[in-house]
């Protein structure tokens, strides 16, 4: 079962689309990614694959850049044969130094619990955007392909210790250490800095539920609590042997 990153080499090869993938690295990330997993248990399928590394939701619903327009083409196209629409998006809003800063308090020096350390104005401002460009692409599938089931999930609790691969990183611990969170070498399950990142993915995943309680065909896996503690790559991203587990949730 071939991957194909344009529907124009669908065309060409005369295939039809079963499954299509939307979004970010976690689709996309060079070293590892949901993909493989994901076209191992189609085996007999053709995977429609759609996005880049480093893009928001804002991004994949732009009417200016080709992402919005092709899935729409896409869905037309196949809404006779697909199956399934897997979406990952939202990580790269709410990680990063200024948009993870941006949610931040100024200064949570003085914070003795870890939800306290969130401006919960600013979180809100960012996840109404965020889930309205995400319900924008469910609302795509509903309408056109209606058959298709539509798969979101909650990323996973990632480690803020700073780790990084191919030059990039800054998405955690920098912009906690912006902020004076307390305990930065807290980074054991339970600690301080790793249930700030919970109170994150819990919210998003909460969000995430909400749309899959609006929307037709549509489920939220919470995928949160899968990948071991050694089973991260860098502060966004897991080993393979992580994405493989997740996967397995998410079919």
């Amino acid at each position: 079962m071939p991957i194909y990153t344009a529907p124009h080499d669908l065309y060409a090869a005369g295939r039809p689309a079963t499954v299509i993938c939307i979004g970010d690295s976690w689709f996309w990330h060079p070293v590892a990614n949901l993909t493989p997993t994901l076209q191992n248990r189609f085996m007999n399928e053709d995977i429609l694959l759609i996005g880049d590394s480093g893009k928001e939701a804002a991004d994949l619903v732009d009417p200016g850049q080709r992402f919005f327009s092709m899935f729409q083409t896409a869905l037309d196209d196949y809404a006779g044969t697909l199956t399934h629409v897997f979406i990952s998006a939202g990580g790269n809003d709410f990680a990063g130094f200024d948009d993870f800063a941006s949610i931040l308090k100024t200064d949570c020096s003085a914070e003795n619990a870890p939800a306290g350390c969130y401006d919960t104005v600013a979180m809100q401002v960012l996840f109404t955007q965020i889930f309205t460009d995400i319900e924008a692409l469910v609302r795509e599938v509903n309408h056109r392909a209606p058959n298709a089931m539509v798969r979101l999930h909650n990323y996973d609790y990632a480690i803020p210790g700073g780790r990084h691969v191919l030059g990039a990183g800054q998405w955690l611990k920098v912009p906690m250490d912006s902020r004076n969170v307390p305990q930065p070498n807290s980074l054991a399950r339970g600690g301080f800095r790793r249930e700030v990142i919970a109170t994150l993915i819990d919210t998003f995943g909460a969000w995430q539920q909400n749309i899959a309680g609006k929307c037709t065909n549509t489920t939220f896996v919470r995928t949160a609590g899968t990948v071991a503690d050694d089973g991260w790559l860098d502060e966004l991203h897991p080993k393979a042997a992580g994405f493989r587990r997740i996967a397995k949730l998410l079919v």
